[in-house]
This record gives C-alpha cells, structure tokens and sequence, in this order.
C-alpha cells in the first residue's frame, strides 16, 4: 500500500486557520471603514501580521511537500487520486462552474456592467461546468481530462485582468490586495494543476502545487471566512459596512456621492469554491489509492 503522508495539509490547515484569525482582526481592529484603508501607522504591523502568517505557510509547503514525496507520496500520480478524490473535485466544479454563470447574471444587473467580466463568467462558466460533469461521469482523471483543468487557470487570469481594470486603488486597500494576488496565485496553480494532472509533472511540480495552493486557499478562505465572521462579531460600525454583493456596494457609493462611500464585499462564491477546489487539489496530491486499485 502506498503511504500518505499529510504534512503539507496540516500546513495549509494551519495557514488558513491563523491567516482567518489574523484578517479578522485587521478588519475588526485596523480598518478605516469609510475608505477601506488601514489606519495609518497600523500598515506595517498588519501586513507583517496577515501576509506573513501565509508567506510562512507558502514556503513551509515547499518543505513538507518534500517531505511528504520522501514518506511516500512521490509515487503518486494523478491516476492515484482516489475516486472520492475524483468527486469531490467534480462537485467543487460545479460549484464554481455555476457560481460562475451566477456572477455574469449579476454583472447584467451591475450598475456599471463590464462585458470582458461578464462574458469571462459566462464562457469559462460553462467550461467548468463541462469539465465537472466528465470528472463526475469518469471519477478519475485522464491526461485529455487533467490537461482540462489549466482551463480554469485561463479564467482566474481574466478576472485578475478585470481587477486590474475596474480598481485604481489595489495596493492600499487590503481587500482588493488580497483578491488579486489570490486570483494570480490560483492561475498559476489550476495551470500546474492541469500539468500534474495530465501526467506531465517535473520533479519540481509537486512542490510548486504545494506553495501556489496553499497560498492562494489561505489569501482567499481567510477574506472569505475573515470578512463573514466580521459582520457576525465585529462592532456596528464594522458591521454596517460589510455587504453582501457587488450590486449593494455600488449602490452605496452612488449613495454616498463618493464620499466615504466604501463598502466591503463578500469574497464572491466563485472564487471561494476555487479555493476550496486548490485545497482539495493539495490534498489529493498525497492522498492516493493502493496500488493494486491504481491497476484495475
């Protein structure tokens, strides 16, 4: 029997848990709500604290990973994933496939719709959803099938791209920070993906799997995961500027006339079950089927 060393999934367990801990408490703590910055003076200590948490997590994957291959996991390939690897994968998708579909629905409706945004959600949407759908139906991964899911990387390069356009300001409020450098982060990740998962995978690979997936689940789980526990448990002020889309947001800052008008949004749902597809991505990277099942 192949052994399955899990190291590495302990780190991003630990990465994403810390990271939450450590974005609930800028929100909460160190946030100017009416522009999204963070009070000056508090930048250095916030981002030490914050992006330091998941570069510790990034780079220590690399380590495990290389740990994990020694106790075992280099032996296994993308035709080890285990079927309940295969359909968990297939579900998270789905998910993301129709999350997707559900953010162009939305641009239409946006105050100022973007149409690169809406038909990036659109096609891609309807991409994941086929890729799922085969992943489901096969509930194992073929080299024409893994190559498939680089697809997805395409799609987080699209939405990077429309960040860029829509936000002026990305470096100084955190939120926009964190979505980007996540979304860069999970491009590059579904295209090694695709590579490992197409039976193409360098020595190297894993490794990179491990640094690109951790980072990117643990920048946009803990936004995600940070920001919602924030309109739970943070103060009214904090609270009342935590919305729940897009379309909310817009609407206050046309409200507001501009001024103080910022309004932080959830993490949209696409990108959360993207990072949760990376996670489970990481994991099924160590967590193979016996040999004799790889066989059949």
């Amino acid at each position: 029997m192949k052994k399955n060393s899990k190291i590495t999934l302990l780190v991003m367990a630990l990465g994403v848990i810390l990271s939450t801990a450590a974005r609930v408490f800028v929100i909460s703590a160190h946030t100017d709500m009416n522009t999204g910055f963070l009070y000056h003076g508090d930048e250095l200590l916030c981002n030490l604290l914050y992006f330091g948490v998941i570069a510790i997590a990034s780079a220590a994957a690399i380590f495990t990973a290389k740990i994990d291959e020694k106790n075992g996991a280099k032996d296994l390939t993308a035709a080890a994933v285990p079927t309940v690897g295969a359909v968990v994968m297939g579900f998270l998708t789905i998910f993301a496939g129709g999350f997707a579909i559900y953010e162009g629905i939305a641009e239409i409706h946006a105050i100022t719709p973007n149409r690169f945004l809406m038909l990036s959600d659109f096609i891609f949407g309807t991409v994941l959803l086929v890729i799922a759908f085969v992943t489901l139906v096969k509930q194992k991964f073929t080299p024409g099938l893994g190559y498939s899911y680089s697809l997805i990387g395409v799609y987080c390069i699209c939405r990077g791209i429309y960040g860029f356009m829509n936000r002026m300001a990305i470096v100084t409020v955190p939120e926009y920070l964190i979505e980007t450098l996540s979304i860069i982060g999970m491009s590059v990740f579904f295209v090694l993906l695709g590579r490992y998962l197409s039976g193409n995978e360098s020595s190297k690979t894993r490794a990179a799997l491990a640094f690109w997936g951790v980072a990117s689940a643990s920048l946009t789980l803990s936004n995600a995961l940070g920001t919602m526990i924030a309109k739970i448990a943070a103060s009214s002020e904090v609270k009342a500027r935590i919305v729940t889309s897009t379309y909310i947001a817009e609407s206050f800052k046309q409200a507001q006339k501009g001024v103080n008008a910022y309004a932080m949004v959830f993490t949209p749902w696409v990108e959360l079950f993207l990072a949760a597809l990376a996670a489970a991505g990481v994991a099924f990277l160590f967590i193979g089927k016996r040999d004799e099942d790889v066989q059949r």
